[in-house]
């Protein structure tokens, strides 16, 4: 009778202490869940309004044969949502197409939905700014053919325009933080110059790939 009075609780309470861990446990990680899981912006009354950030960054993948087949690009977006579906902004960034170039871009991007995930529309366009000359040092054209003193006059970079239509999704994991993913065509011409009367242009069409995050 000892025996089973002493060892009958000890049981009991040990069973007792794993069941109170278990649930414990439990409503921990659902409380984890729930802090991971963020409001959508309809439920917490915060609508897709105001200024907004989009900073991105990709590859501008075009044939194998180009130079440059697949250069960097990044570019940072401040905007503003005009509805909840419909923003616009202004876009600068940096590119390394020939050389290295600025383009300044506006943004406009339609949301399909509503909701913290959602697909897009986007279309970009402005002008590119010319950084430097490098892009341009493998064009050049002689001022004097005389032999054997032929001289070359090497081109500059001017910049030139650039149009970009493309699709993406958004998912946001808050109100103010998010993640973006889009692929877009991009044309692009840029231009070259060398004295006042030797211009040259050279046409860029890429595919656009790239992936930012997004703050409110």
């Amino acid at each position: 009778m000892p025996w089973v009075s002493t060892r009958g609780p000890k049981k009991f309470n040990m069973k007792k202490l794993i069941i109170i861990i278990i649930l414990l446990s439990g409503l921990i990680s659902l409380s984890g869940q729930t802090l991971m899981i963020a409001p959508s912006p309809e439920k917490s009354g915060k609508a897709f309004k105001g200024y907004f950030n989009i900073t991105d960054m990709g590859l501008l993948i075009g044939s194998t044969q180009n130079t440059h087949p697949a250069p960097f690009t990044f570019m940072t977006t401040n905007g503003y949502h005009l509805s909840e579906q419909l923003s616009l902004g202004l876009g600068v960034g940096v590119e390394f197409l020939s050389g290295s170039y600025m383009p300044i871009v506006l943004d406009a991007r339609y949301y399909v939905r509503k909701t913290g995930f959602s697909p897009f529309f986007s279309l970009s366009g402005g002008y590119t700014l010319a950084l430097d000359d490098e892009g341009a040092s493998q064009y050049a054209y002689p001022t004097d053919v005389y032999w054997p003193n032929t001289n070359y006059e090497p081109y500059k970079a001017k910049g030139g325009w650039l149009l970009n239509p493309g699709f993406g999704i958004r998912n946001m994991f808050g109100e103010n933080f998010g993640i973006i993913f889009g692929v877009g065509y991009r044309v692009q011409r840029l231009y070259f110059a060398a004295g006042d009367q030797r211009k040259l242009m050279i046409d860029y069409n890429r595919l656009s790939v790239k992936l930012g995050i997004i703050f409110k």
